[in-house]
């Protein structure tokens, strides 16, 4: 077996009103579809996607983490707190990247990334 890289990110959610609130319009990734009775929402992104799933066969919420690359973390980490977004570990500086991780609705955690150049992730 050969694995390529990552398809998607999945996340279960408890309310999918709620947390395409929160994905869509707080964090602004587009939403490319919603489909299975609104039980299943498809943000894609470059590369892969997020995927959020609210039914009963779907893994418990707050399981998940994805990590979301954004041009100034510390300036993204501020205005989501002015949001009232909840801060599970605040702004912090590593040798490659800086990065603060934040919690959606369900409690998933979301890191905001941002990469210093180079190699490495954190």
């Amino acid at each position: 077996m050969n694995v390529s890289g990552v398809d998607y990110t999945f996340f279960a959610v408890s309310d999918m009103r709620i947390s395409l609130a929160f994905y869509r319009d707080l964090l602004g990734i587009p939403l490319a579809r919603l489909i299975l009775d609104g039980t299943w929402a498809e943000f894609e992104m470059n590369p892969g996607a997020l995927v959020l799933g609210h039914d009963d066969s779907f893994t418990r919420p707050g399981g998940g983490v994805i990590a979301l690359a954004v041009d100034d973390a510390e300036a993204a980490l501020e205005e989501l707190k002015r949001a009232g977004v909840r801060v599970y570990w605040d702004f912090e500086e590593t040798p490659v990247c800086f990065m603060a991780i934040i919690e959606d609705p369900d409690g998933n955690r979301v890191i905001i990334h941002q990469r210093k150049g180079g190699e490495g992730v954190c």
